[in-house]
């Protein structure tokens, strides 16, 4: 697997990246609209807002050291959106927000594991 990248622009406005660790697998999805979009007219017809599908990656890291997990949680406690790169020296493949909570735990002496849900914005 070729190497994959975050990006994102930090609060200073500089354009930071970091080069994802080796070790972690991913999923992908693409989410339909979502059922509280949809609501009544007066008249009773059902309206909803037509929109692509949204795209979801699940990043799951096995084994990373303490400063990589540090770097990652950094980005989290950033709270900006993040360009998503599958390939590093590639396009971008999107930009999401990271929407779930910091799940990084100890699972040996200075390694850890945990994942990080990008969901597009």
């Amino acid at each position: 697997m070729a190497k994959a990248k975050l990006a994102w622009t930090a609060v200073d406005g500089s354009y930071q990246s970091y080069p994802l660790p080796v070790n972690f697998t991913w999923d992908y999805q693409e989410l339909a609209q979502d059922e509280t979009d949809r609501d009544r007219a007066l008249d009773g017809t059902l309206r909803s807002y037509a929109r692509p599908l949204k795209r979801r990656w699940v990043l799951k890291f096995q084994y990373i050291s303490a400063s990589q997990k540090e770097q990652l949680a950094a980005i989290k406690e950033a709270q900006v959106d993040v360009d998503f790169y599958r390939d590093a020296a590639g396009p971008k493949t999107f930009t999401g927000a990271w929407t779930n909570d910091l799940d990084f735990r100890e699972v040996a002496p200075g390694l850890w594991s945990g994942s990080m849900v990008l969901e597009e914005v």
